[in-house]
């Protein structure tokens, strides 16, 4: 039995990110990811993208990492929301704030592997890939050998087993990890499919971002490099399908219909690809010493891009709790340990969860008295200044709690 401070499950942008942020501390990690990272991505039309907020990307600088991907980032200078067919709309702009930008968005593929590259190289990173986490042991074993053993699994059918104080289960929505834990997770659908693409456009979309809300649900453009924006179009699921199934002309024009032309004529889409939506969310977020930890732990409606920004504020407050337990001599697994953790982080999760679900029921409605209310909450927003501003604090991820590595704090 190999033994480490910390297992992590998952190897994607939230267990990557955890690994890089823990190994900063004084630990030793054991990273388990079932497919083998690819390290010659290259750039293409076709590629997912993620909104960082503000103080997500004040943490991958403290962690180092943001001058290896900073090129790939596309800043958002200026957020438009608006109601398709009625009169309300708001806009944020980073020059009122004082911040150079309100977040950046990354291309998924080409930071994936700078974040892996970073990991092979950190000493105290053990990566065990491609490999299955296949049982873990029970909780009574845990709570009375002060730890956790899992048995991991390799392509060629190799087991071999791991020990450590704690296992982080960053292994995706519908995490295997959670289900041998016996972490229940309640999902709630939304009746949405996203459906996402990348498109071109006739104008330059001078770093602005687009929330514009439709009858079908949401549809977002964020801001790429090379004048591209990434679409995140929500549908009931029949109109997902016939979405899917059109032309790329046939899409641009229902597409152009729906947004409008703010950024011209839409000249260009890539793949199309969809998924359902969800609230996944679990009744405890751990049980003995398996924590959960990005979408494992809270998987949301992507209206106002808070998942992964959610996920991040979690990491950087486990590290500093994690940090605080070292120095008190504190068992990171413990139960006390981790029911402070959780205590700690609910309002934000409360907060966030919350604010999203709540926009996904009132801006997927298009029921009179709700459209009526909802046109005029964006004109009061627009008009005052204090409103606005505490949108945009939340959505620069600055509105919950400060954690050392969103203050740029790095511990010597």
């Amino acid at each position: 039995m190999k033994k480490f401070d910390i297992i992590i499950a998952g190897g994607g942008m939230a267990g990557a990110t955890a690994a890089l942020a823990l190994a900063r501390l004084p630990l030793t990690i054991a990273l388990v990811e079932p497919v083998a990272p690819q390290l010659d991505a290259s750039p293409s039309f076709d590629q997912r993208a993620v909104a960082l907020s503000a103080a997500s990307v004040k943490i991958f600088k403290t962690l180092g990492i943001w001058p290896k991907i900073q090129s790939l980032g596309c800043p958002i200078n200026d957020i438009h929301i608006s109601d398709q067919g009625h009169f309300g709309f708001t806009r944020l702009h980073a020059d009122d704030y004082g911040v150079d930008a309100l977040g950046q968005v990354i291309p998924l593929d080409q930071t994936g592997p700078i974040l892996w590259q970073e990991i092979r190289q950190t000493k105290n990173i053990q990566l065990y890939s491609p490999a299955n986490i296949s049982a873990i042991d029970s909780i009574e074993s845990q709570q009375q050998n002060g730890q956790i053993s899992v048995k991991l699994r390799d392509d060629s059918g190799e087991q071999q087993t791991l020990a450590s104080q704690l296992l982080l289960a960053a292994d995706g929505t519908f995490s295997s990890t959670a289900k041998m834990a016996g972490i229940q997770i309640q999902r709630d659908s939304y009746q949405q499919h996203a459906v996402i693409a990348n498109i071109s456009t006739e104008l330059a979309h001078n770093n602005r971002a687009f929330e514009r809300f439709t009858n079908q649900g949401p549809l977002a453009l964020l801001p790429l490099t090379r004048n591209r924006m990434s679409l995140v179009w929500c549908q009931t699921p029949e109109n997902a399908a016939t979405v899917m199934s059109y032309t790329d002309h046939e899409f641009i024009q229902q597409l152009q219909t729906a947004f409008g032309y703010r950024l011209g004529q839409i000249s260009k889409v890539g793949e199309r690809t969809q998924y359902p939506l969800a609230l996944h969310l679990p009744k405890k977020v751990f049980n003995g010493r398996v924590l959960l930890l990005g979408n494992s732990a809270h998987t949301l409606h992507p209206i106002a891009g808070q998942g992964f920004n959610l996920g991040l504020r979690d990491i950087a407050a486990l590290f500093d709790s994690i940090l605080q337990a070292q120095t008190s001599g504190e068992d990171i697994g413990s139960e006390r340990f981790l029911n402070n953790y959780q205590a700690q982080r609910q309002p934000d999760w409360n907060q966030t969860i919350s604010a999203t679900d709540s926009l996904v029921r009132l801006f997927s409605n298009d029921f009179l008295p709700l459209v009526i209310a909802r046109n005029k909450a964006l004109c009061v927003l627009d008009k005052f200044p204090f409103a606005k501003q505490k949108l945009a604090m939340t959505a620069m991820g600055f509105s919950g709690e400060s954690a050392q590595l969103t203050r740029g704090i790095m511990p010597t």
